[in-house]
């Protein structure tokens, strides 16, 4: 019988809940505004460039259907 893999741990979303100061919230909210993408994408984008890994394929708007 052959088995199927499952997605890789690597695959999951994990929530992760952080306090940032008004200020940095307010900024967040005006580049969200500016570029037209959620704060969780610019939030990637910035530990990206910061050295983290973040799987280019995590960084999208998750508001928006994708095509398969």
């Amino acid at each position: 019988m052959k088995r199927v893999a499952g997605p890789s741990p690597d695959e999951f979303d994990e929530h992760l809940q952080i306090q940032v100061p008004a200020v940095t919230k307010r900024h967040l909210g005006i580049r969200a505004v500016e570029t037209r993408e959620p704060i969780r994408v610019i939030v990637l984008r910035a530990l990206q460039a910061y050295g983290v890994p973040v799987p280019s394929e995590a960084i999208f708007d998750r508001r928006k259907k994708r095509l398969p």
